[in-house]
């Protein structure tokens, strides 16, 4: 299932209008319920529950007022967590600096993956740092991007353990 581009921005106003930015969405069919899946953040704040809550319900009256998804749904409300997805040329330049997952199709036509770091980012393409070596990506050749915050020596899954064992003892990510 598809949600319409009409649909999406009507959304991304929504959001916008609430003080969030629609990172991404997600519609996946699942049994006999759709699953429609929105990523938000709040660039210098971070996302709270009251947040998803907030925007659960904003997004509800939008979604219940249009005959475009076809049976029931159900609306899951998100931040995009520490692997952020990437959807936007403003989101690569925002995370200058920052080391990101990149799957792109390659010159070749196959699919390839790049993780470095973040040089340069226009609305044509994104630049990385692999080893010292500079990668151009065009955007249109991007499957999929994402952080990928691994600090040096640390795994993916010690940072998931230092993010729950921060969000224990109260901690603001």
């Amino acid at each position: 299932m598809e949600l319409g581009k009409e649909l999406e921005e009507r959304i991304a106003r929504e959001l916008d209008s609430l003080g969030y930015e629609l990172v991404k969405i997600e519609t996946v069919f699942s049994g006999r319920r759709n699953i429609i899946r929105v990523f938000i953040d709040r660039p210098h704040e971070g996302v709270t529950v009251d947040d998803c809550v907030r925007a659960t319900k904003a997004l509800s009256l939008v979604l219940d007022g249009t005959e475009t998804i076809p049976g029931p749904f159900n609306l899951e409300i998100s931040s995009p967590g520490f692997a952020r997805p990437l959807t936007k040329p403003a989101h690569f330049e925002r995370f200058r600096g920052e080391h990101a997952r990149i799957e792109y199709v390659g010159e070749e036509g196959g699919k390839s993956t790049s993780v470095g770091a973040i040089t340069c980012a226009s609305d044509a393409a994104v630049t990385i740092s692999i080893e010292g070596t500079e990668r151009i990506i065009p955007f249109e050749r991007i499957i999929r991007a994402n952080l990928y915050p691994e600090e040096q020596g640390a795994s993916m899954s010690e940072f998931a353990r230092r993010k729950r064992r921060d969000k224990r003892s109260g901690k603001r990510l």
